[in-house]
């Protein structure tokens, strides 16, 4: 009785193996009718859109020079427009203080907050900003916002710009 039992079994256990490799062939057929080149998978797209965001930059290296894709450099408000180094470095490091809100930080645009401040001089700024400050609010300006690979000149750069935008 044992062997009739493991004869259906495996007669069964092949039906199952047969019917899956036969629908695995039949996909595989499918998905090269399907795509677009008609050859499966194309590689290139596939490395373009898993291709790295961004690289880490290194102390003493300059600041990355964004690449501009094909679809923005049509648009020509963008292609015209010289990069505002400090328009790149407030984007990049800034903004998650002077831009999102926090309570006690002067946000970018904000004049009322920002106006006390301008009256004490851009030189006053430019120290906090490069040495770092802890103001009354008592949240602490790291030095050079926490990036120490930032020039100085990018960082006066990014001080410049947010006071522009509260003048």
């Amino acid at each position: 009785m044992s062997q009739e039992q493991d004869k259906v079994f495996f007669r069964n256990y092949s039906i199952v193996i047969g019917i899956l490799a036969i629908l695995i062939i039949v996909f595989l057929g499918l998905a090269r009718f399907v795509s677009p080149t008609g050859k499966g998978v194309d590689s290139s797209a596939a490395a373009e859109n898993t291709a790295p965001a961004g690289k880490v930059r290194l102390e003493g290296e300059a600041m990355p020079v964004v690449e501009v894709k094909k679809e923005a450099a049509a648009k020509p408000a963008m292609a015209d427009a010289p990069a505002e180094p400090g328009k790149q470095v407030y984007s990049s490091l800034c903004f998650s203080c002077h831009g999102t809100g926090l309570p006690g930080i002067p946000q970018l645009g904000d004049k009322a907050a920002w106006a006390d401040r301008i009256a004490q001089g851009k030189d006053v700024l430019y120290e906090h900003a490069l040495k770092g400050f802890t103001g009354a609010s008592g949240i602490p300006m790291p030095p050079k916002g926490g990036n120490a690979s930032l020039s100085d000149d990018e960082v006066k750069a990014a001080v410049d710009y947010m006071v522009t935008n509260a003048e």
